[in-house]
């Protein structure tokens, strides 16, 4: 949680004012990814009421070790001392606060779960920059969520061009009680899916 709250209230601005990250920019003064500069730069003010947090426990790790191909299950227990519980549906399905999907097919569904941190309850309006080669669609569109609550957020990716590289964008969630929660995405979209 500690970690989420760090990523999602990050800023793509320096102490200037001037844009870190703005991948093929002249406006930038620092031209890079997300993958040079992560979510952006720690704003230990915003991180300390972020509004929103996302949190993955022991056990989500265990199911992600276990939906990675081409690793015997052995190996695993013998390092974890865990059986799987429930293996993901997707690698990048683990609840963390950022997606990356190395190879996109066509369309693939993801989720993230929510926890509201404040004592208040908050409307939150869900918008999105798609990486490029890709529409990207929010389920809800918006939320209202009481304290200590939590919601699921379904991210939806159909590529609309095959890239063979990645490509960058990001999920706002901008909240009524002015939380603003960032999360990156890194796509990489490789084909159109041919069903």
């Amino acid at each position: 949680m500690i970690a989420s709250a760090i990523t999602t209230t990050a800023t793509k601005y320096d102490n200037y004012g001037d844009l870190i990250m703005a991948e093929g920019s002249d406006t930038s003064l620092y031209n890079g990814t997300h993958f040079d500069f992560g979510a952006g730069l720690v704003n230990a003010t915003r991180a300390i009421d972020p509004g929103l947090v996302l949190s993955s426990g022991f056990d989500d790790y265990i199911n992600f070790l276990w939906s990675l191909p081409n690793v015997d299950p052995r190996t695993i227990k013998a390092a974890t001392g865990e059986w799987c519980n429930q293996p993901l549906s997707h690698l990048a399905n683990l609840n963390l606060p950022s997606v990356t999907i190395s190879a996109l097919t066509g369309s693939l569904t993801l989720r993230r779960s929510f926890t509201n941190v404040v004592n208040k309850s908050e409307t939150y309006l869900c918008t999105v920059v798609p990486p490029k080669g890709t529409v990207v669609g929010l389920y809800p569109p918006w939320f209202t969520i009481s304290p200590q609550g939590t919601q699921d957020l379904d991210i939806q990716f159909n590529v609309s061009q095959a890239l063979g590289q990645f490509s960058f964008g990001e999920i706002v969630l901008t909240g009524s009680l002015n939380h603003i929660v960032r999360l990156p995405l890194s796509v990489k979209p490789v084909s159109f899916d041919c069903k």
